[in-house]
């Protein structure tokens, strides 16, 4: 009899042990934790702000960023560098990963469109202006997503104005390795003119024009999410994203004009 109580006082002990130790687990999923997001240049500003309120409303938990244009972070994932979550500003750096079974299946976070800037003292009023002789025009490299997008768009124009495409091309002074850096020389009046994401322009305001591209001709730029598959922390990379999808974070998006999947 003694020896039953023995073993049941020790089995108790052992589930209190168990149940603790449960809960320690799943806590520090969410408090005292770190998660490292790679995210596409273009979501700098905007995923700055996210970050604080997510942190603000999940106390213990830090959020590091790391942006850059989403071919670099695409090499960075695939040389083994650490990350949790990755945002790209295009399927084409981020389906190579799924594929190599480094990311899960991704989600489309949002949408993005491009408009063409102007520094604020240039002559340039219309987007059929960045062809006109003499236009310094600044564009983003074709290896990052937004330099991709950009010569998609002026394919679309092409097709209805024969030549617009290889005149405008001729007028590219400098060709850089993120958006945000070409918004940048366009503000500085470095250039004349550059062709960027509607959502770059916020922080410039007052320094250049925004030009408004015809739908016609414009491309929508997808931008996939996905947690990466050596995450130490899956629940709370899950939480993130789906703050970004469904909370606060997706109003936070939209307010800085970003196109948001419904």
């Amino acid at each position: 009899m003694k020896d039953q109580k023995i073993i049941w006082l020790l089995m108790s002990i052992f589930l209190i042990i168990l149940m603790v130790t449960g809960c320690d687990i799943n806590a520090s999923e969410s408090s005292n934790k770190s998660l490292t997001v790679f995210v596409a240049a273009s979501l700098k500003d905007s995923m700055d702000t996210v970050v604080k309120q997510f942190e603000k409303l999940n106390p213990g938990v830090k959020i590091i960023l790391n942006s850059a244009g989403s071919q670099t972070l695409r090499t960075q994932i695939e040389q083994g560098a650490y990350a949790d979550i990755f945002i790209s500003a295009d399927e084409r750096n981020m389906t190579p990963l799924y594929s190599e079974k480094l990311v899960e299946k991704p989600k489309t976070l949002l949408y993005n469109k491009l408009i063409v800037i102007a520094y604020k003292d240039s002559s340039i009023n219309s987007f059929m202006d960045i062809k006109n002789s003499g236009v310094k025009l600044a564009l983003a490299d074709e290896s990052v997503p937004a330099g991709k997008y950009a010569l998609d768009m002026l394919s679309k124009i092409d097709a209805d104005y024969k030549g617009f495409k290889e005149t405008t091309l001729k007028n590219v002074v400098t060709k850089e390795v993120t958006v945000t850096d070409v918004a940048q020389k366009v503000a500085m009046g470095e250039a004349d003119a550059g062709i960027v994401y509607i959502t770059d322009s916020k922080p410039f305001s007052g320094k250049i024009k925004v030009i408004n591209i015809p739908d016609k001709y414009n491309v929508i730029a997808t931008y996939p999410a996905a947690i990466v598959k050596n995450t130490k922390y899956k629940t709370l990379s899950s939480k993130f994203l789906d703050f970004l999808l469904n909370g606060d974070g997706k109003k936070i998006l939209k307010d800085y004009g970003f196109i948001m999947k419904e």
